[in-house]
Order: structure tokens, then sequence, then C-alpha cells
């Protein structure tokens, strides 16, 4: 997958948001993403494929394995919560 911080959805991140990544991508490009965003950005990633399928996302049922800055994880859970039934934390950027 192409991946530049400064060109489609990427272009239009504002300072100091975050961006959750729910798609099933492999780890070094989790970590990348987080890394250049952070940087040239100054956004906050957190990688959280989820588990579930269509029909756990419409009951709320998804399980969500999340990885990136704990800090950043704890502050966006609870929205993260309103869908997903279990929400986890399972390291920094690429564990997710």
């Amino acid at each position: 997958m192409a991946f530049c911080p400064k060109t489609g959805l990427f272009s239009g991140l504002q300072e100091n948001t975050f961006l959750i990544d729910h798609t099933t991508s492999s780890p070094a490009l989790a970590k990348r993403m987080a890394s250049e965003l952070k940087e040239q950005k100054k956004v906050t990633v957190i990688d959280a494929p989820v588990s579930g399928g269509d029909m756990g996302a419409k009951a709320g049922k998804l399980v969500v394995m999340a990885g990136g800055e704990e800090t950043a994880f704890n502050h966006i859970k609870p929205l993260m919560d309103t869908y997903g039934q279990k929400v986890m934390y399972m390291g920094p950027a690429g564990q997710g």
C-alpha cells in the first residue's frame, strides 16, 4: 500500500488530531504512518484493526485491538467504546 502524508486523505489532516486506522495492514506500515504523520503533520495515529465483521459492527460488538501511544489510546478509547464491545491496548504502534 502506498503511503504519502502529503497527498490524498492525509493531506487534509489538521495538526493535533487523531487518526484511527481500522484497516488490517502490516506492523511496518502502521509504524511508518505513526512516525511520519507525527513528524510531518503533528497527527497521532492509532492502528486499531477490528474483529467481528459486519454483524459485529451493526450490533456495536466489535473487538478492537489498538496500538500506538498509550496516552492517545486512553484519550480516544471512550469513542471506540461506542462501537466496540471490547477495546484493548496492545502496545506501541504496529501492535494493534
